[in-house]
């Protein structure tokens, strides 16, 4: 890729995408969830309007039925798992790269362009690292994962210098296919 050819729309579009990209839905806690159970003891004394006394032994009185734990989310699941976190540090290689690209864009320095030329081969690296070690693959839509994977792997390409450096055209359709790929959800 030559100098000063990424469009500031193009990286944030890939900002944005990187995003999607993940599949994870990271919520708070529900709001009637508590982090530690009520005793009866805090029940009761808010229910009257006094203050909790810290002195009173809880052992005393009943603590209140803890609720059932929730089935983990399928993505959640993945998130904990050793591909969900492969794929996390792949988002963050893929979200330098975008941020490497505008500002590379905006400052077209040989400095700048040395670190989005980095910022491509971590994230080939990455995607390469993922498709070689089956267990970070996930289970539900492997085939297109994979299919991401390798559309980002064409785009690290790209930008590198040597026989297979892309020209303007080639590097937009490549960056679009591969966030057009990204679009799907993985556990």
């Amino acid at each position: 890729m030559k100098l000063n050819r990424v469009s500031a729309a193009v990286a944030a579009s890939a900002i944005a995408g990187v995003a999607v990209l993940s599949g994870f839905c990271l919520a708070p806690h529900h709001p009637g969830t508590a982090a530690h159970p009520v005793t009866a003891v805090s029940r009761s004394a808010s229910a009257a309007g006094l203050p909790h006394d810290s002195s009173h032994r809880a052992s005393t009185h009943a603590a209140a039925p803890a609720a059932p734990a929730a089935p983990a989310a399928p993505a959640m699941a993945w998130l904990e798992s050793a591909g969900g976190q492969a794929q996390v540090t792949f988002n963050n290689q893929v979200a330098t790269l975008a941020a490497d690209l505008w500002v590379e864009n905006g400052s077209p320095t040989v400095a700048n362009h040395l670190l989005f030329e980095a910022a491509a081969r971590a994230v080939r690296a990455q995607a390469r690292t993922i498709l070689t070690t089956p267990a970070l693959l996930p289970a539900v839509n492997r085939a297109a994962y994979q299919r991401m994977l390798n559309d980002f792997i064409v785009v690290a390409n790209l930008l590198q210098p040597g026989p297979g450096y892309g020209t303007t055209p080639q590097d937009y359709a490549a960056w679009n296919t591969a966030m057009n790929a990204s679009n799907i959800t993985v556990s």
